[in-house]
């Protein structure tokens, strides 16, 4: 076990660069945040951060590996600023951040991810820098707020702009809904994807909704194409 700045992890405690190739060293943060574009972090068994991870441009951060987060509702887990584009994050699993993955930015895909045991919504997309980003094959559940009406599975939002999509996904049992296109304001396509049981989780009831495409005012024709939701409202 190595300790370093309060981060912890199993495993290896050298960076090696081998064509483009940077294994994951101790101290996951740095690695990741200090990756130059076209990079790609390979990561492995079992990191506990309590900082949230700013991936820069280009960069590929790829498991298996299993990211828990300490700060809680203060901070998100990984995190793509407006500025950044063509973040890679696959095959990951992020519990106990805010937002597990937060994207603000462009030409994003986030890939094999369980986003699970979140403070809010699981995946988000989020502001007009956000385009083209896309989820693919991804599972966010149990996540919740303290109230219940913001934890979503999945959420694309408040100005989002063109070309987002979620492909194959699987979100339940989330306290608010599985998806929620609120004031997104160009369309988004959600295909291949299911979403059940939402509106509660652990003690927390928000509106249940599988697919939220929008509230009052929202006028867009979003893509839900081959997608199920079931057993919703269930804190009804």
């Amino acid at each position: 076990m190595v300790s370093t700045k309060g981060i912890q992890y199993t495993g290896m405690a050298v960076a090696v660069t081998l064509l483009g190739c940077l294994t994951a060293k101790a101290d996951i943060v740095s690695t990741i945040q200090g990756a130059k574009s076209g990079t790609t972090v390979q990561c492995s068994g079992t990191y506990t951060v309590g900082v949230r991870i700013t991936v820069p441009s280009g960069v590929t951060v790829k498991g298996p590996a299993t990211f828990k987060f300490t700060q809680g509702a203060s901070a998100d887990g990984f995190y793509v600023p407006s500025g950044n584009s063509s973040v890679t994050l696959q095959s990951l699993t992020v519990q106990g951040a805010n937002h597990g993955i937060m994207i603000y930015g462009s030409n994003c895909k986030v890939t094999s991810c369980n986003a699970t045991l979140n403070y809010n919504s699981g995946i988000e997309f989020i502001g007009s820098s956000a385009k083209n980003d896309v989820a693919s094959s991804c599972k966010s559940y149990y996540n919740a707020d303290s109230s219940g009406g913001n934890a979503d599975g999945f959420a694309c939002k408040q100005g989002t702009s063109t070309g987002n999509q979620f492909l194959n996904c699987t979100a339940h049992d989330n306290s608010d809904d599985g998806w929620d296109l609120e004031k997104s304001t160009q369309p988004v396509t959600i295909s291949g994807c299911q979403s059940y049981n939402e509106g509660y989780y652990n003690g927390k009831t928000g509106n249940g909704n599988g697919f939220k495409l929008g509230i009052s005012g929202d006028n867009v024709a979003h893509s839900l194409l081959s997608s199920t939701a079931y057993n919703n409202t269930k804190g009804d």
